[in-house]
């Protein structure tokens, strides 16, 4: 149906990245390799609107996981592109909290799509807590890749 009707890249992206962070919590991969530093992109798409969900449905046998998945989801980090949606980056910043945002570029995707500079100045705009705009672009890539801040 994606392709079928043109929503390859437009909804079809984001799902991929929905089952990679699901993938991620079915095979506990962030506590298998606590020294891996996960990236996911688009924000984990429908993740964050579906955190609860998965903690109360998603997994039927109680064992089956060392810890909740939205726990899991929150050791991963996720990129801040998301064509300006104030309702992606809000979301996520709730279900995550912002230390687990970090800007990206979407390079190479062409620029058609949305320009480098709207790709960054989108960040300060969503009405984020105070400091957030600051931090996300700024703090918490230095923190995830452990750079002294400057």
């Amino acid at each position: 149906m994606l392709n079928d009707r043109g929503f390859r890249a437009s909804i079809g992206n984001s799902v991929e990245d929905a089952m990679f962070v699901a993938h991620m919590i079915a095979r506990q991969i962030p506590s298998r390799y606590p020294n891996v530093r996960f990236i996911v992109p688009h924000l984990g798409g429908p993740i964050p609107m579906l955190l609860n969900r998965l903690d109360q449905q998603g997994v039927r046998d109680p064992g089956a996981l060392a810890e909740l998945p939205g726990v899991t989801a929150r050791r991963l980090w996720y990129d801040t592109v998301c064509y300006g949606s104030k309702a992606a980056i809000c979301c996520a910043r709730e279900a995550f909290g912002v230390e687990k945002l970090v800007t990206g570029s979407h390079c190479p995707v062409p620029r058609e799509y949305e320009p480098y500079t709207e790709t960054f100045a989108f960040i300060g705009r969503p009405g984020l807590q105070e400091g957030d705009a600051e931090r996300i672009p700024h703090h918490n890539a230095q923190a995830l890749f452990g750079f002294a801040h400057y």
